[in-house]
């Protein structure tokens, strides 16, 4: 819990009456390596801090599982559209690894806005990060080449790339596993 506390610090001062209430609408969870936190169809009910592990986002399109995030240490996962509206998630959500969680309901999380001094600000600020991420993500798919989106991958979670099977790295970056060895031989001869 103690991860999750100092990442909401990063936004925002936490009184220790703040602390401990904070403490208090958090659950705690472990997941084994292959399990879903969130099945597409269903409604994702609450919002997720991997405090150890790693989680796999991803959407099933056409029978074909498109990853479209990873989540490490350090980083809150959800499906915001679904969390949001309270409707049925497009996202299946999956640990890579086994994995522990600090869950806040969306209940909890209206009463830690309202309760916690600039709670909202946190969560305003927080949607912010993981909004301009999105949308690079997406400007990337469009405007560059497979391996200028591999090189953003290298860039961004370098240090989780023998942690990351490379199928799911290729879906990740929008090509076959088959064109990312491809791409990974070329750049290692550069």
């Amino acid at each position: 819990m103690e991860e999750l506390i100092n990442n909401i610090r990063n936004y925002i001062h936490l009184s220790e009456e703040e602390t401990e209430l904070t403490k208090r609408l958090f659950t705690n969870r472990s997941l084994k390596k292959g399990e879903n936190i969130l099945e597409q169809g269903k409604i994702c009910k609450s919002l997720f801090f991997v405090s150890k592990g790693l989680l796999r986002q991803y959407i099933n399109h056409d029978g074909k599982e498109l990853t479209i995030h990873f989540n490490e240490e350090k980083t809150f996962a959800c499906d915001f559209d679904s969390f949001i509206s309270q409707t049925p998630s497009r996202k299946t959500i999956e640990a890579l690894e086994d994995t522990e969680l600090n869950i806040i309901s969306y209940e909890n999380l209206q009463k830690f806005y309202a309760q916690i001094n600039k709670g909202d600000c946190f969560g305003r600020l927080l949607l912010e990060k993981i909004f301009s991420s999105a949308l690079q993500h997406i400007i990337s798919v469009y405007a560059d080449t497979a391996e200028q989106r591999y090189l953003s991958f290298l860039h961004d979670f370098k240090h989780l790339q023998q942690r990351i099977p490379q199928f799911y790295i290729a879906s990740f970056i929008g090509v076959t596993p088959q064109s990312l060895s491809r791409i990974r031989r070329r750049i290692a001869k550069k």
